[in-house]
């Protein structure tokens, strides 16, 4: 069984790989320590894709490495030897595209993009990969021209439109050698893969240009100015492009219905210049660790790339990447200032496109909370009292991050004699909550407590003895820590945290209105 092999997995850095029965790598991942790692495969609470994975898999092979950058290594030549069927696919949002030159007697250039296995349909010479923004995929149509490369089939025999405009030398009408225009195609070959640079082919298109002119060749002297434009608006691109050392990358990652959303922001020069956006579904525990090296897998490597949480393998990503860029390569965690703000507006940006109308506090409550759905009603109790006398209960309401004040309300305590603030608690929420039960009414999505542990456990006790599974948790003021019965420690969530400010506004309102009604009765006591 798998569970056995897992148990004696080697307690190592090294590589994984899980097979389905007919010896088909389903997937490959990597471990500082692969016994640990496997043992997450096979525990509680897993992702349905991760699930699905382990139960179509057979067997579970291991390679050793000596340090966890060798692991991360081996993963992805392995990955792009074998293209497992379960590793990340960055889907939508930001593919690849590369330029091929066709395996022809009169190659033509198109922009193609790799299949799920890695594979082009057409053969021949690919450059790239390129982003779709790059520069060489927008000008790639005026490469072609200024190139003279075909788009038309061979042998219709005539020459086609291009040719009468000077945008091709005609090899479908037999108007050009089939070494003339291989010519052309080596000196296109030449600027994609760098050997030229664009400066030399501008500067010979402009003395072309001045020849043309000087010959009366108007139209062509106009086609040659306009390409030199479009060559030149490439060759400012490509300096901006290649100005990796002034270059940062933005990165913040939300997990929503077991995908990881992705968002990027690249900042060139202090101007944020490019934003991209990736979704999967992670089979690692860090779906961070996950992407780092799939995404630059294609290279634009910076210099440093900011991100809310360290990786777990940072060391290892770090120097993969650093090897890959031919220099150092930081990842940060800013604690203050531009930098952080950068990545608080990305984190605003991803929450708000995974929530469509939904509050992106809401959203990141459950992400947080790992609750079964999004928390649009939200319920929070609260229990005032002076010198242990009148005590009462406040309950609000909140639906869809605001207070909705006609479902409000307020509780005497009858049953404590006393303060007893935890005994307190759990009649209030048993008596709300037997209410609701009897009435048919709908249930919150999300109980808060105003308290720590004691008062969160007394609430689960009135949901307990009402054998209702409420996702109920508390938030303790003074160190503004969240308890939730899954967790073994606190949470504590940032300052800044939509989240949190949430969870703060519904139990500040609790305690004002308890407080409101604590006033009310204490008006009425010295009237009689």
């Amino acid at each position: 069984m798998l569970q056995d092999i897992a148990r004696s997995a080697p307690r190592s850095p090294g590589v994984y790989i899980f097979k389905d029965k007919a010896g088909s790598i389903l997937y490959i991942g990597k471990a500082k320590d692969i016994r640990n790692r496997i043992a997450n495969y096979f525990g509680k609470g897993l992702l349905d894709r991760t699930g699905q994975m382990v139960s179509n898999a057979s067997s579970l092979e291991f390679i050793v490495t000596d340090n966890e950058a060798e692991a991360l290594l081996l993963e992805s030549r392995l990955i792009k030897q074998h293209f497992p069927k379960y590793n990340i696919d960055l889907k939508d949002n930001e593919k690849f595209t590369y330029i091929l030159i066709t395996e022809e007697e009169f190659p033509r250039m198109l922009l193609v993009r790799r299949s799920r296995g890695g594979k082009v349909k057409a053969r021949g010479k690919l450059f790239g990969p390129f982003t779709s923004g790059s520069a060489y995929v927008l000008v790639a149509s005026t490469l072609r021209k200024i190139f003279k490369l075909r788009t038309c089939r061979v042998g219709q025999g005539r020459p086609c439109l291009q040719f009468h405009l000077g945008f091709c030398l005609g090899p479908c009408a037999g108007l050009v050698t089939p070494e003339e225009y291989e010519k052309q195609v080596q000196k296109l070959k030449h600027v994609l893969s760098g050997g030229k640079k664009l400066e030399e082919v501008i500067g010979d298109m402009m003395s072309d240009m001045k020849k043309a002119s000087k010959a009366r060749q108007f139209e062509r002297a106009l086609v040659l100015r306009n390409s030199i434009h479009s060559l030149s608006s490439l060759l400012e691109r490509q300096k901006i492009e290649s100005g990796s050392e002034a270059n940062e990358d933005y990165i913040s990652v939300a997990m929503h219905q077991g995908k990881a959303h992705v968002q990027l922001f690249r900042q060139i020069g202090g101007v944020i210049r490019d934003r991209k956006k990736f979704e999967f579904e992670p089979l690692d525990p860090d779906p961070l660790s996950e992407f780092l090296p799939r995404f630059y897998e294609a290279g634009g490597i910076p210099r440093r790339i900011y991100v809310e949480k360290e990786p777990e393998s940072q060391t290892a990503i770090e120097g993969y990447l650093a090897k890959k860029r031919g220099g150092p390569v930081s990842i940060l965690v800013p604690e203050k200032g531009d930098k952080k703000k950068l990545l608080e507006l990305l984190r605003k940006n991803i929450l708000l496109e995974i929530s469509g109308n939904a509050d992106p506090a809401i959203v990141e409550l459950q992400q947080e909370l790992k609750l079964p759905a999004l928390p649009r009603t939200i319920e929070c109790f609260d229990i005032s009292n002076l010198y242990g006398t009148s005590v009462v209960g406040s309950m609000v309401q909140f639906v869809n991050g605001k207070p909705n004040k006609s479902g409000y309300r307020r509780f005497r305590i009858r049953t404590v004699e006393g303060q007893d603030d935890f005994a307190s608690m759990k009649e209030v929420v048993f008596r709300r909550y037997c209410r609701i039960k009897k009435e048919g009414s709908q249930l919150p999505d999300l109980v808060l407590i105003d308290g720590g542990a004691g008062q969160l456990n007394a609430a689960l006790s009135a949901l307990s003895e009402l054998n209702l599974a409420l996702p109920c948790v508390s938030l303790a003021k003074e160190f503004e820590e969240i308890y939730h019965p899954e967790f073994s420690e606190p949470l504590r969530l940032a300052r800044s945290s939509p989240a949190l400010k949430a969870l703060q506004f519904a139990r500040d309102e609790a305690h004002r209105f308890g407080i409101a009604y604590h006033r009310l009765l204490r008006k009425k006591a010295m009237k009689d």
